[in-house]
């Protein structure tokens, strides 16, 4: 079993320890890593929705942490240790354990004011690279709530109020007002925070609440019938709000607006929008109504049908279909229309209620066999697509296409 200073002196950043088990182990990512442990270290393993902590034994760096059920804590190295080493100094990355730090006992407090303030219980924790978030067993949570309880948060961070970590016997542990209710059957390790949280903790944290700096709340989502709260705390917050900042900068420049001004900007670009967007369409509508009318009337008629057969790649298929859609409502009308897109040349064929002799679905299909295509669909009206091919074989199969069709209708 081994000794975790992490319970006795959590800013402990390097140390000796004797090697006492070599394995090949695999870390979170599935990769097999040479693994050592140690009779002691100052390395966190990942518990408690804490990750494991990064650094170096005898200056070969740690990638991950795991704690056995029989509580040996096992190191994950990018290389082996030589065999010959029987005893080991070790370094944590101490800016990523003071973050850690930061974070879940912003955590402690979070949940702590919460649950007083809301009623709302703590289910989840999980502390992230970029992000750390809260589950509570609340069904809604607004805006205004989130910020009294992140207002009362970092009132107890600037008080400074120490922190501290004791442990106690499991009976002697139960006498306290804790949080919940300690999840070890044995000795139980307390996280105490005068006047705010006790709860049970196996894991790091600041010695007194001003080390956190401030606690930030960027997001609030359902979550399995709950609420999930997702927070930053130190430089976290800080980064974030620097980040932010210049976002809004960034939008008040572009908009030629002061920063306060931005929520009615944006409310007036996007009636803009949806203005342009009305009259953008009502001008398709007319172009489409010319350019239905000019196709049509440029249009070959053979054995008494008009044909139409276009390919584009300016164009989307939906302003093909649409282009079909319109031609096909006038008498005797037969339409073959292409457009070759990012993924793939597709095809729509349409003919007028009154060719009845005539089945877009097989013209379709021919067109479509011959550049290793598929599709179909009713004899009115049928679409399908064909790997990317050059205009010139595009516009080569719809023709091959038709002259077979009139050949046949002859």
């Amino acid at each position: 079993m081994t000794h975790q200073l992490t319970y006795s002196d959590p800013r402990c950043r390097s140390f000796t320890a004797r090697v006492i088990g070599r394995d090949v182990l695999e870390d979170g990512e599935g990769v097999r890593r040479p693994a050592a442990a140690l009779d002691q270290t100052a390395f966190y393993p990942t518990s408690g929705g804490q990750p494991y902590d990064t650094g170096v034994l005898a200056g070969i760096p740690v990638v991950d942490v795991q704690k056995a059920e029989d509580g040996t804590i096992w190191h994950l190295l990018e290389q082996a240790l030589p065999t010959d080493i029987a005893e080991v100094s070790g370094e944590i990355d101490w800016p990523r354990r003071f973050d850690h730090m930061q974070q879940h006992t912003g955590q402690h407090i979070l949940s702590a004011v919460f649950e007083d303030l809301l009623g709302g219980r703590t289910i989840g924790f999980h502390l992230g690279r970029e992000s750390s978030t809260i589950d509570l067993d609340l069904k809604t949570l607004s805006w205004e709530d989130v910020f009294r309880v992140e207002d009362c948060v970092n009132q107890v961070i600037w008080k400074s109020i120490p922190v501290d970590a004791e442990i106690f016997p499991r009976e002697e542990a139960l006498k306290f007002p804790l949080r919940k209710p300690p999840e070890v059957a044995g000795d139980v390790r307390l996280v105490l925070i005068q006047g705010v949280d006790i709860c049970a903790c196996g894991g790091t944290h600041v010695r007194l609440t001003g080390d956190i700096g401030s606690l930030k709340v960027t997001a609030v989502a359902g979550y399995k019938g709950g609420v999930r709260v997702t927070f930053l705390c130190g430089r976290r917050a800080l980064v974030h709000h620097q980040r932010s900042l210049q976002l809004l900068q960034t939008a008040s420049r572009a908009l030629s607006v002061g920063t306060s001004e931005l929520p009615d900007a944006v409310a007036r670009l996007q009636d803009e929008l949806k203005a342009g967007r009305r009259d953008l369409r009502k001008t398709r509508d007319e172009l489409a109504v010319h350019e239905v009318e000019a196709l049509w009337r440029d249009a070959p008629v053979r054995e008494g049908v008009r044909t139409i057969s276009r390919h584009w790649s300016d164009k989307s298929f939906a302003e093909a279909r649409s282009l079909a859609s319109g031609l096909r409502e006038r008498p005797g009308t037969l339409v073959l229309l292409a457009v070759t897109e990012p993924n793939g040349v597709r095809i729509v064929c349409a003919r007028s209620d009154d060719l009845n002799e005539i089945n877009a679905n097989t013209l379709l299909r021919e067109a479509l066999g011959a550049l290793g295509g598929r599709g179909g669909g009713p004899p009115t009206m049928a679409q399908g697509g064909a790997p990317v091919h050059p205009p010139d074989a595009v516009l080569a199969a719809l023709e091959q296409a038709l002259a077979t069709l009139h050949t046949a209708i002859a």
